[in-house]
């Protein structure tokens, strides 16, 4: 008998014996704290014995994992009376050459950019576009990215639940938190609805001149197995009391949240949904603002054909 059952069972016993409870009251106290406790029986075994599913990477050496990534970004500024609109828009294929898997399951791998078509606009500027695929000119303000795409920007290696072990950096990355090469995953198998975290450590110069070290953390929660599908959420949630405003304001690209979608036959990542939605006032006066939006989406390219293959569903 379930547990939603068996409480249901509870109320209509104790509705529809109340009449008699003159008589026979102990020994319907007795039978209902049986129930009781055979309930909560029930509930402890079916807790005890949850499915639990371990999440891991099992990239395979020699192949290479495309990713499309679409980011959207709209930042309003407010300074001195002035207001300033940004908005960009980016789509990348990044890609993932694994080069090693070792007796342990430790992947070594390359990153980098195969194309990006890419937008923004400024208030009062004129629009400036970009397409790699393309285009032969080069506007200025992406000349640098333009330089990088195609080539390696890392080799990293991590063990099976995506904890960096070593990283070579070919390019100077500005990473504010937006992406996660590859989220950590938990060390152990879990079960639907359990959480873990994984720390975070920012450097901020604050108004002073000085630099301070601000603790975050990534919470995940497995929250739906479907298919061989795993859905996580996940949320950055900020450890370290911070009030100064402008120290608020260079930590809000960094406070994501959204979810992912796991594939745990073929141990990677198929999907992912961040956003951002911060709002800080008084960071350069206390009639400044900054609204920071964002939205960035990821989604497998063409996995590697197998009868598990959750591009087929």
């Amino acid at each position: 008998m379930t547990v939603a059952k068996t409480g249901l069972m509870v109320f209509l016993f104790a509705v529809f014996l109340i009449p008699g409870i003159s008589t026979n009251a102990h020994a319907q106290g007795q039978d209902l704290e049986k129930q009781l406790q055979q309930a909560a029986a029930a509930a402890t075994g079916e807790s005890a014995t949850a499915k639990k599913y371990h999440l891991q990477y099992k990239l395979q050496q020699g192949e290479s994992i495309r990713s499309r990534i679409v980011h959207l970004v709209s930042m309003d500024t407010k300074i001195d009376g002035e207001f300033e609109n940004l908005k960009s828009r980016s789509v990348s294929t990044r890609v993932f050459q694994v080069q090693a898997v070792d007796g342990e399951g430790n992947i070594t791998l390359t990153h980098l950019v195969e194309d990006a078509e890419l937008w923004q606009k400024v208030t009062g500027k004129e629009e400036v576009r970009y397409n790699s695929k393309t285009d032969e000119v080069v506007p200025e303000s992406y000349e640098r990215l333009a330089e990088s795409i195609g080539k390696p920007l890392a080799v990293i290696k991590v063990n099976p639940a995506g904890k960096i072990l070593t990283r070579e950096d070919s390019v100077v990355q500005f990473n504010p938190g937006i992406g996660v090469l590859l989220p950590r995953l938990p060390d152990y198998p879990i079960a639907i609805g359990q959480k873990w975290y994984t720390p975070e450590s920012v450097r901020i110069r604050t108004k002073d001149g000085r630099v301070k070290t601000i603790k975050l953390r990534k919470l995940y929660t497995l929250t739906k197995v479907s298919n061989q599908l795993a859905t996580i959420t996940v949320k950055t949630q900020l450890l370290t009391p911070v009030q100064d405003v402008k120290v608020k304001s260079q930590l809000m690209q960094r406070m994501q949240h959204g979810e992912l979608q796991f594939d745990l036959a073929a141990g990677r990542i198929y999907s992912s949904r961040m956003e951002l939605d911060e709002r800080v006032v008084g960071f350069n006066g206390a009639a400044s603002m900054i609204h920071y939006l964002s939205r960035m989406t990821e989604q497998l390219v063409k996995p590697a054909p197998s009868s598990k293959d959750v591009s087929v569903r």
